[in-house]
């Protein structure tokens, strides 16, 4: 058998071409077309893929590059916050800085005006304030420099004022009508020359009394001619006493506030009508009480808060009368 391929080709003129072909190159030119093909096919796929890989990554890129650029403007955004509220920190404390000394200053300058004011008041009352004595023994340790501070002198005193008012009788038992003095009177009931020990109020049957200073009531009972009878002892020498009362709304050993109701006015014992005794005694001695009572709003005086951090151990203070606090007193309400 011919391993050859005939091919006749015959036109319309009559003639006839014969081309001849080897069968064995003809399958070799086949298998190479094919393999060609095939190789372009798989190049022509890869090319296809890598083309659209690299374009993913050109947007995956872009995209990053975007969110890098917002990222960019937010930590610009956000330094530019944190500037602002750095700055408006430091206005903030420069204000506040500015309004505590305003305020200290202020409070420094009423402190010392109230102060002054507790101080006249004391002298015209005829009272001292004095710390008490110090005691240096069985004491040592290594010398520190004081820690001073604005107004803290003045704290420290209003501190010794206030603790010194809050034992002072001040201000009035009941808001009645002064009907006898302190001194030598008339009695009311016998018509004779006599000393009276303290001063009487006119008040309604039954109006509530109050303390005129802290203490505790050392006596409260039916104490004959005084009738319904109560004694408040205020430490450093000074008490008060209530006679005539109709109820004692206290017993003995009670601790008493300044305007706590310890009674109420009545008619009990020697008595004209409905009215209250009222006595201040120092070290047991009767005081004339009209001074204490002129001294009707000094209760109602407030310190200034403490301003500055940490708490001072408060000096004990005591109450000394001058001399015109005596026995023989007999001066009256003006």
């Amino acid at each position: 058998m011919s391993d050859r391929l005939h091919i006749i080709l015959s036109g319309e003129e009559g003639k006839v071409r014969t081309l001849l072909f080897s069968k064995r190159k003809l399958k070799l030119t086949c298998f190479l077309t094919v393999s060609v093909f095939i190789t372009l096919s798989i190049i022509s796929y890869n090319a296809y893929h890598f083309f659209y890989n690299n374009k993913a990554l050109t947007n995956q890129v872009a995209e990053l590059n975007q969110e890098l650029l917002q990222s960019n403007q937010l930590k610009t955004s956000l330094a530019l916050q944190v500037d602002n509220l750095k700055e408006l920190n430091d206005t903030q404390a420069s204000t506040f800085q500015q309004e505590k000394a305003t305020l200290l200053n202020t409070a420094v300058s009423e402190l010392e005006e109230r102060s002054g004011m507790i101080e006249r008041i004391m002298c015209n009352i005829g009272v001292e304030v004095k710390e008490g004595a110090k005691d240096t023994s069985n004491s040592g340790g290594p010398f520190l420099a004081p820690r001073a501070s604005a107004g803290d002198e003045l704290l420290q005193r209003s501190d010794r004022y206030m603790e010194a008012i809050n034992l002072l009788p001040l201000g009035r038992p009941v808001p009645g009508l002064v009907t006898s003095r302190f001194g030598h009177r008339t009695d009311p009931v016998n018509g004779k020359k006599g000393f009276h020990s303290g001063v009487d109020m006119r008040g309604r049957n039954g109006q509530k009394i109050v303390a005129t200073a802290d203490g505790k009531v050392s006596r409260a009972f039916f104490n004959g001619s005084y009738g319904r009878y109560i004694e408040i002892n205020h430490g450093n020498g000074y008490s008060t006493k209530f006679a005539h009362m109709k109820k004692i709304l206290v017993k003995r050993g009670d601790t008493v506030k300044r305007g706590q109701a310890i009674g109420t006015v009545g008619s009990s014992g020697r008595s004209t009508g409905p009215h209250l005794h009222y006595e201040v005694c120092l070290n047991k001695k009767p005081l004339n009480p009209s001074k204490f009572m002129r001294v009707d709003k000094l209760s109602q005086v407030t310190v200034i808060p403490r301003l500055i951090v940490g708490e001072k151990q408060k000096k004990p203070s005591s109450l000394t009368a001058k001399n015109t606090h005596t026995a023989s007193s007999a001066a009256s309400e003006k």
